[in-house]
């Protein structure tokens, strides 16, 4: 006991160790179980997710509950959208201890000033194996008076394969093997899945016990487990045993009915053994994926699949957005695909894709704008992964798609023109007439020259041009790094952008003013950071912010109002929320950043 003690308060100061170094795009905090039912004896799973910035947790209590094993972690981290996401999954195994409706409470954690709890999830718990003599379909068991040895009770790790390729997704199973009834588990200690990223599964026993033929014995069979693991590293992997403590029963030696009653109902005397059983060793022979043929365009997927490639539009005005959106289905460790790379026009600008998963099927919907008009066309589109079928690289071609760019409609907000040189037509009234004619000098009848109004003009003159001499030098020299004058002008562009923002505001202009929030944050990440609007990218400015020691609050507080104002703009049913709200943060935010980045220059 002392030791799951010391497990627990080390796994809950990791936990909470995640939770104040990495931050989280959305807070999630729930609880889920393997099953709904489950029967006395019979292990279940109990886990916590957590994606949330927190601390403090509090664990549920576990009054009608053994924990036969855990707490046990296993982490996660994506990137999405330039946002860093980690889920900690902190799972229990657990063992009912009565029959009928019984509740495991809620956890509780505090996230952003705000404390989180998981709902209370009640499961209807049965009678155990022993209770319905489970055994009675089997084999007669043996009657052995001496100690149950290790070929009586054992565990077997099953895998659906000991040799795979980085990447490849295996199943991999525990299950208890015994020659007497199986009543239950008093302990089960997991092996950490090193190498693999794992899945839990649901045991195919589902709280019933089967019969299995081992070279001539029947066993009694429970699965414990299942995981679908993805190998995350190449080279040869341990799995390590798994133990537990199984509970069987067994007849005594002295097996003889006490009275009449028992001998007429068939009674005997039995005895509920702990056992400690123990899985050997298994070692995965992981390939890497081979360089040879690989594609300029892999992404890392592994399997077989199908994908699609959707405009959402072929015509756009200039300056006006459409989506394209890369869907990838199929059998394979989706999960572990990377978002694949556009590369588009020059006059396209992109952002990160807005990234979705449902079953077996994961979406990429990129958000594109082109700048200039004509006709263009999408190409290197093509999506590649490694065929497990074929142990070779197969590609799937995308179709031509073909992008009409019509101009820009001039009325249009933060629309941007451009002229084209067959578009500017010479006139013959460009240079008006100059008109001829006689003219006659007239002799003044004073003499200016030498006089106190002459000396005066003239000194003053010089003073004029020497002053003007002098700001012209100090104007050149402070403008004449081009990066330096905008960097050190971008919170004040920014701020006026932000005036037309306010007005906006307050005639409830949504679209307007999302669009001014807009060029007010990208031009002033652009100027201050030097970076090209083409090639802002949410990983991008987290990299330089970060490079510039700005907090990471700040940080998630700006790729949060970019990505806000971009849905609000291009899909506006996808977003609600108080424009005075968005408009407050914006102008905090970016004064907050100048005061930082400047205070480290």
């Amino acid at each position: 006991m002392a030791i799951n003690k010391i497990k627990t308060k080390w796994i809950l100061f990791v936990l909470v160790s995640c939770f104040f170094a990495f931050t989280a795009r959305s807070q999630s905090f729930y609880a889920q179980v393997s099953s709904n039912k489950a029967q006395v004896g019979v292990p279940f799973e109990y886990a916590l997710v957590l994606t949330v910035s927190g601390s403090n947790l509090v664990q549920p209590t576990f009054k009608d509950f053994d924990i036969v094993s855990g707490p046990n972690q296993s982490n996660s981290v994506q990137y999405t959208n330039g946002v860093m996401t980690q889920q900690i999954v902190i799972s229990y195994g657990l063992v009912a201890k009565k029959e009928g409706k019984l509740t495991i409470g809620p956890a509780s954690v505090m996230a952003g000033g705000q404390k989180l709890e998981t709902k209370p999830i009640t499961m209807e718990v049965g009678k155990g194996a022993g209770s319905n003599q489970i055994s009675g379909n089997s084999e007669e068991e043996p009657k052995i008076n001496s100690k149950i040895s290790g070929g009586d009770v054992f565990i077997r790790t099953g895998v659906s394969k000991t040799k795979c390729y980085y990447g490849e997704q295996i199943l991999i199973t525990q299950k208890v093997y015994s020659r007497f009834s199986i009543i239950g588990f008093k302990k089960i200690n997991t092996p950490a899945y090193d190498g693999f990223y794992a899945q839990s599964l649901e045991a195919i026993s589902k709280g019933q016990v089967s019969n299995e033929n081992v070279d001539g014995v029947v066993y009694q069979t429970y699965e414990i487990f299942r995981t679908l693991a993805t190998a995350n590293k190449s080279g040869k992997i341990t799995l390590n045993p798994m133990t537990a403590e199984v509970v069987v029963r067994k007849q005594t030696a002295n097996a003889k009915p006490k009275n009449i009653f028992e001998q007429f109902f068939g009674a005997s005397n039995y005895e509920d053994i702990p056992v400690n059983a123990k899985s050997s060793a298994l070692t995965i022979d992981v390939a890497p994926i081979p360089e040879a043929g690989k594609p300029a365009g892999y992404y890392g997927a592994v399997g077989e699949y199908s994908y699609k490639v959707e405009p959402s539009r072929s015509e756009v005005k200039a300056n006006d957005a459409f989506n394209l959106k890369l869907t990838i289905t199929g059998k394979g460790n989706i999960k572990l695909v990377d978002a694949p790379k556009l590369t588009l026009p020059e006059s396209f600008e992109t952002y990160d894709p807005k990234i979705t998963e449902s079953g077996n099927s994961k979406t990429f919907d990129y958000l594109i704008i082109p700048r200039n008009e004509g006709n263009f066309k999408l190409e290197n589109l093509d999506f590649s992964y490694f065929s497990l079928d074929t142990k070779k690289f197969n590609t799937i071609p995308a179709p031509e798609i073909s992008i009409k760019v019509l101009p820009a409609d001039p009325n249009s907000k933060g629309a941007q023109v451009y002229v084209q040189q067959s578009q500017v037509k010479e006139t013959e009234n460009d240079i008006r007439y100059i008109k001829k004619g006689d003219f006659v000098l007239l002799k003044s009848e004073t003499e200016f020259f030498n006089s106190s109004l002459h000396i005066l003009l003239l000194t003053l003159s010089i003073l004029v041009l020497g002053s003007g001499l002098f700001l012209r030098r100090k104007y050149i020299k402070n403008n004449s790094n081009m990066v330096l004058v905008k960097e050190r002008k971008a919170g004040k562009i920014a701020k006026k952008q932000l005036v037309n923002a306010e007005k906006f505001m307050q005639q409830n202009k949504k679209d307007e003013f999302y669009t001014e929030i807009l060029m007010a944050l990208n031009s002033y990440i652009s100027n201050k950071l030097n970076i090209p609007i083409a090639d802002l990218s949410r990983e991008k400015i987290t990299n330089v912010l970060t490079k510039k020691q700005v907090d990471q609050q700040s940080i998630t507080k700006l790729v949060s109002t970019l990505e806000t104002s971009e849905y609000a703009k291009y899909a506006p049913g996808a977003v609600s929320g108080d424009l005075q709200q968005v408009y407050k943060n914006t102008v905090d935010l970016i004064t907050g950043l100048e005061e930082q980045i400047n205070k480290k220059v």
